[in-house]
């Protein structure tokens, strides 16, 4: 069994043996999938206006802002690991907070 210290240096090195093509996948599709499930999840984390309009609103009006910081921070961030890191953590815990309100939890 890998130590921590082993994953994380395999992580790194993975991460890096590919610089074009991991920047592309996180600059792209991951991107792409962090605005959606942003704009998702947005109504069970955005506080309630009157007459709960701002629950369909202001992930409309957001999504292009949230895909512009994704991208923008996939394609600019010096440390690919960390940007991979980031966005991936990302998307899994957008995705746990609409999941957990399709399961009731």
């Amino acid at each position: 069994m890998k130590s921590l210290g082993g994953f994380v240096s395999g992580y790194r090195d993975a991460v890096n043996a590919k610089p074009r093509l991991t920047r592309w996948l996180l600059a792209g599709p991951a991107a792409l999938i962090t605005s959606v499930l942003g704009m998702a999840a947005m109504p069970f984390w955005v506080p309630a206006g009157a007459g709960d309009v701002n629950h369909i609103v202001f992930p409309i009006l957001l999504f292009p802002g949230i895909w512009a910081l994704a991208f923008f921070y996939a394609c600019l961030d010096e440390s690919l690991p960390r940007a991979t890191t980031v966005m991936l953590g990302s998307i899994f815990a957008q995705g746990a907070l609409i999941a957990s309100a399709f399961i009731g939890g």
